[in-house]
């Protein structure tokens, strides 16, 4: 089903900067047996390529054909181009409005021809980055309107190998006075085409309200703001296929470029229950975050969130099986799926293959963070003592 695209005005929309990107739900057919049980975990092999120079706040990865490695930073407001090898850093563009120019630089996409798309949220457009390092054309974040009306903003989170988008119709960050719609979808666009591809209807879960200080109240997708509701994730692979992961029977079903299902089976795992210890670490974290703000005419800004009290949110008794927004699919065609594990214990992967079915565990190294994939490695950071993230280079698993 696809939908012709007009341009009209972009209403305010609210995007929560630590992590609530997600909207899915179950898919129809009924699965198959159980996998078997879990498998010991693999850890990453190590020692890593380290990158000798710190970074403030990581937002994207991007590995080029020739081990280069382009990397945004929020805080500091930069793109820039790394040489693991060398140990040499470059910038690419610098902070402005004009043409080669960006003002919150954030995700990174590959492209082909080992071109790169930068999503520019300050200005809400998509950039271009040719293999040299160069901007060389932007197109508007804002492509139109679909059947709803409500307008839609393509915020990639993934790329196929053609060069199609892949996003969430965010119909939930309407303003308006029925409040937001009960569905979103996952969605496809060609870059510069005039046609939105529906892959998939989802139901969206039910949300929860948090004071933003003077700034009045903001609605957050992806169910509640406290990061323990069921919901499901998904990420789109290379060759156009888009892996959707469920929290109710914890599977992985794939939807093929044509269209076809190829359904997982049920995977068990074992619940970990949500502690006082758990609670807290939110709290501080949702402290720590920003809310990002946008629209059509201002561009985009942040605010600072307030410390919310987690007594005053609704608690479920154990973790779901996984994050909704720590799901990523890799250049090889299988997907990472970040599992819920105990507060404080080290990041876990479930690994899944383009089939579904389960094929293996990764535990990363401690208090390190996944960013993203290149072509048979991984990005992880650390951040020390002072705030200060440490990009690390490790090759894949035998899991792939």
């Amino acid at each position: 089903m696809s939908e012709t695209l007009r341009t009209e005005d972009v209403i305010v929309r609210a995007l929560c900067a630590i992590g609530a990107y997600l909207l899915v739900a179950a898919a129809s057919a009924a699965p198959a047996a159980a996998q078997s049980a879990e498998a010991a975990p693999t850890e990453l092999a190590g020692p890593p390529q380290a990158f000798p120079e710190p970074f403030s706040s990581l937002a994207g990865v991007r590995e080029l054909s020739d081990g280069r490695v382009i990397v945004t930073d929020r805080l500091e407001k930069a793109v820039r181009v790394l040489d693991f090898t060398a140990g040499s850093m470059d910038e690419i563009g610098r902070v402005g409005s004009g043409p080669g120019e960006f003002q919150l630089p954030g995700r990174l996409l590959p492209l082909p021809g080992d071109s790169t798309l930068l999503a520019d949220f300050g200005n809400m457009r998509l950039t271009v980055i040719d293999p040299d390092g160069r901007m060389h054309r932007s197109t508007s974040m804002q492509q139109g309107s679909g059947s709803s009306g409500a307008p839609i903003m393509v915020m990639p989170s993934g790329a196929d190998d053609r060069g199609r988008l892949y996003f969430d119709i965010l119909g939930s960050f309407s303003v308006g006075p029925d409040g937001p719609p009960d569905s979103a979808a996952i969605a496809r666009w060609q870059l510069d085409g005039d046609i939105v591809d529906t892959i998939a209807m989802l139901p969206r879960p039910e949300m929860q309200s948090i004071q933003a200080g003077s700034q009045g109240t903001f609605r957050f997708a992806g169910g509640t703001v406290g990061p323990f509701s069921p919901r499901p994730g998904w990420s789109a692979a290379p060759d156009g296929s888009v892996a959707i992961v469920w929290s109710e029977d914890y599977r992985v079903d794939w939807i093929r470029a044509d269209g076809r299902r190829v359904l997982g089976r049920p995977t068990p795992y074992q619940p970990v229950p949500v502690t006082d210890e758990d609670k807290e670490q939110w709290a501080q974290a949702m402290a720590g975050g920003r809310v990002m703000v946008m629209s059509g005419s201002e561009g985009g800004r942040t605010i600072n969130m307030p410390r919310p009290a987690p007594d005053e949110m609704d608690w479920p008794r154990d973790k779901p099986p996984f994050q909704p927004r720590g799901v990523q699919a890799t250049p090889a065609g299988t997907v990472w799926v970040q599992r819920f594990v105990k507060a404080g214990a080290p990041e876990a992967y479930d690994v899944f293959s383009s089939t579904g079915e389960r094929i293996g565990r990764v535990t990363l190294p401690d208090g390190r963070t996944l960013l993203g994939f290149g072509t048979g490695s991984v990005y992880l950071y650390r951040t020390d003592a002072d705030d200060l993230q440490w990009l690390e280079r490790y090759p894949l698993p035998p899991v792939e």
